[in-house]
């Protein structure tokens, strides 16, 4: 009898145990798929704890329940109560309930998503709103595998969502497609319909995956490919947050500055971070020099030439730069002039040959981590003196002047130089002549009076003005020193940052915010290459080889040219130069999510989760057998007897009728009628009331058993309420005879489920 009552409960589980794992397998799996369109692999982590979770809840609630409807639910509600621990737990009743704070949480998280996802390069940071978008994905994809296999009967379809997830990096941009990931996939795909075989036909469902496959991998193939959108004006090209034109008053405004990337250096110098150059002086604007650039792998920035127009005998510093940035979004790499070497990089970067700016198309700036090998020329003022005026067809377009030019930014720049000699010292005189003069910076002058910009007419009224921000100075001198022939361009990065300790290290490590963004002019030089300059008022960090002052002629015994430069001030004595490129922080300077609270929390919740399983699928077969006391059967009551004895230490033996193990569940009585000599394992019932009723339980399943078909059933079907409180005697009954010890281990770790479980695993083995 008890063998015949554990052949008929191991048939169940196989399929729902099994499946439930293949399809947590199978999501898991093709979530990592999109590892192409993400950084890092928290993301995952995260989303993929979501759908194992709803799998768990599916899985343990359909063990007790034969609606197929109630599991499903039961995922969702799941998917609710995950959601809100990892998202919204502040909001939440006990962390848990869902309130209408937490509806709008999530409503908020859907939003931010969204424009996130738009805003963002590949690989994009996994935010919060991001998070929550994968979470929410991860958990519903689960859902419909389940329902499609388990409610629907029809696994083949679950290909579909699987495919349609690792098919997403091939509908942004083709060359993102992975094969590794598609095969993958296929697998787990290929998994599910192993274990639905037998409920299932195999042909059909082949087909219809095959299908399923071949238009994933075709389609996205096919598709034009989803990327970046561009637009016609060359000035906002690169507009993905980062633009030194486009709302740059907004940037300049923004109150509260966040770290933009932190950098450690070989230099004895502070480093100035290039990230764009403006190039084309047009009616409009000065505008950036896109360059020539394209995504391809011979201009990988892992090896970069020597910068243009250096000659051999100029003394070159070399350096190593290691940078990290923060959360700042763009697509033009933050790096020091000139860079050589560019490793560490995550995604697809080039290099452009004339301005040696490194910009990417599909990837982004934030959450990068790099390093530069810099060669900076190193000129005396001599050299640069000496450097040939006459233009190189090569820099030749670094001259060219729009027409709309006002007679006022010629004619003040052939004024301050009038007493130069060498196109060296009329840049130094230029540079002069805003540092040293009436020029004051302010950032709502040009705003307040309607000159905010770079434009021709935007400079003249600068130089009458004479107050602005750095993009004013920076293109005002660029301006005039084309009108001296001297090729110009305007560079556009973050300036040197604040120097601290680093605490793992010990070296010094420098802080950039966003508040140091900055332009500054660039003057080439033949022999030398492009050289920085500082006109912005209260910047201190002037180059050295700057700092040379004009020879006065009228003091012939004196040479000025020669004088030592001024010491810097210390950066915590000048004001702020805040934000003049347009970098957009996310999140407004807000910390965003503790990763370690979440990492922690999901590590303690899936342990918890795992331990649960037993106790939660023992309690759910406990209830749905009580359940079916109302269908006029005692077999379930009985089962629910023996898996109870196991559970408290009592064994069970496959030979033994229900008759011989009551007899032995009471020793005592009869036991030399069936040669039983005392318990094997657990204490005995000895309370009358119990025996009594284990006695009517036995009787009525003995009835059952051995009546004719339908006569035991029929017979006992009048009696279910008086079977099931004779059930709760009898298992109040056995509980009694042993210590609190045991009820724990019982209630943690049921024997009968585990035993159930060692046994499904062997079976599918034999099986396999």
């Amino acid at each position: 009898m008890a063998g015949t009552r554990r052949g008929r409960t191991l048939r169940a589980p196989i399929p729902t145990l099994a499946q439930s794992a293949a399809t947590a397998v199978a999501v898991v799996v093709a979530l990592g798929g999109l590892n192409q369109l993400l950084v890092g692999g928290l993301w995952w982590l995260i989303s993929g704890a979501v759908a194992v979770l709803v799998v768990i809840a599916i899985g343990v609630v359909r063990y007790g329940t034969r609606r197929p409807v109630v599991p499903t639910a039961a995922g969702l509600l799941a998917l609710i109560v995950v959601l809100t621990l990892f998202f919204a737990a502040d909001t939440a009743l006990l962390g848990l309930i869902p309130t209408p704070a937490t509806v709008g949480r999530f409503g908020d998280l859907i939003v931010s998503g969204g424009l996130s996802i738009r805003e963002q390069g590949v690989p994009a940071t996994a935010d919060p709103g991001i998070l929550f978008i994968l979470g929410l994905g991860a958990g519903l994809v689960a859902l419909t595998i389940d329902t499609v296999v388990m409610v629907a009967r029809t696994p083949a379809l679950a290909g579909v969502p699987l495919i349609a997830i690792v098919a997403v990096p091939g509908f942004v941009d083709p060359e993102l497609t992975d094969p590794f990931y598609f095969a993958l996939a296929g697998a787990t795909w290929l998994l599910i319909l192993y274990v639905a075989s037998s409920r299932t036909q195999p042909g059909v469902a082949v087909g219809v995956g095959a299908v399923a496959m071949v238009a994933a991998l075709v389609v996205p193939i096919a598709l034009p490919a989803v990327g970046p959108v561009e637009t016609t004006t060359p000035g906002e090209g690169y507009a993905t947050g980062l633009n030194p034109i486009i709302d740059l008053g907004d940037d300049l405004r923004r109150p509260d500055p966040v770290v933009a990337l932190t950098y450690t250096t070989t230099s004895e110098e502070r480093q100035y971070l290039r990230m764009a150059t403006l190039g084309d002086f047009t009616d409009s604007a000065w505008e950036p020099m896109v360059g020539s650039g394209d995504l391809d792998d011979e201009e990988s920035p892992e090896e970069i030439p020597a910068a243009p127009g250096r000659a051999g005998d100029v003394a070159v510093a070399a350096s190593t730069t290691e940078i990290s940035m923060g959360n700042v979004r763009g697509r033009w790499l933050p790096v020091p002039y000139a860079p050589r070497s560019i490793t560490g990089l995550v995604g697809r970067w080039v290099w452009d040959p004339e301005t040696l700016n490194v910009r990417t198309e599909r990837s982004s700036v934030r959450g990068q981590d790099y390093v530069v090998t810099t060669e900076a020329a190193d000129p005396t003022s001599d050299q640069l003196r000496a450097a040939d005026p006459l233009v190189a067809a090569d820099f030749a377009e670094y001259l060219e002047l729009p027409e709309s030019l006002p007679p006022i930014v010629a004619q003040q720049a052939f004024d301050v130089t009038a007493g130069a000699t060498t196109n060296y010292d009329r840049a130094v005189a230029l540079q002069s002549y805003f540092r040293d003069g009436e020029f004051t910076y302010s950032e709502d002058a040009p705003v307040d009076s309607g000159y905010d910009g770079t434009g021709p007419g935007v400079i003249g009224r600068f130089l009458q003005e004479k107050a602005g921000y750095c993009v004013h100075f920076a293109s005002a001198m660029a301006a005039m020193a084309r009108t001296l022939d001297i090729p110009a361009r305007i560079a556009v990065g973050f300036t040197t940052g604040n120097e601290s300790e680093n605490q793992t290290t010990g070296e010094d490590q420098y802080t950039v915010t966003t508040d140091e963004l900055h332009a500054w002019p660039e003057l080439y030089f033949a022999n030398v290459g492009w050289v920085r300059f500082e006109p912005t008022v209260g910047r201190t960090n002037v180059p050295e080889y700057n700092e040379a002052i004009v020879d006065d002629p009228a003091t012939p015994d004196i040479d000025e040219s020669t004088a030592t430069p001024a010491p810097s001030a210390a950066p915590e004595d000048v004001a702020p130069d805040r934000g003049d490129t347009g970098a957009v922080p996310e999140g407004g300077g807000d910390a965003g999510p503790n990763w370690n609270a979440i990492i922690l929390g999901l590590a303690a919740l899936a342990l918890l989760g795992v331990l649960a399983i037993p106790a939660v699928a023992r309690f759910a077969k406990r209830r749905a057998r009580v359940r079916d006391l109302h269908n006029g059967s005692a077999l379930g009551a009985w089962e629910e007897v023996q898996d109870t004895a196991l559970d408290l230490g009592w064994q069970l033996t496959d030979a033994e009728t229900p008759r011989e193990f009551a007899v032995r569940l009471t020793v005592g009585r009869e036991s030399r009628e069936f040669g039983a000599t005392g318990p094997i394992g657990g204490s005995p019932v000895s309370d009358p009331q119990a025996v009594a009723a284990l006695e009517r339980l036995r009787a009525a399943v003995e009835l059952e058993s051995f009546a004719r078909a339908g006569g035991g059933c029929a017979a006992r079907a009048d009696s279910a309420s008086a079977t099931a409180a004779d059930l709760h005697v009898v298992l109040l009954a056995l509980r009694a005879g042993v210590d609190r010890r045991v009820r724990l281990r019982a209630a943690l770790a049921p024997a009968s489920v585990l035993a159930r479980w060692f046994a499904v695993g062997a079976r599918w083995r034999n099986q396999g």
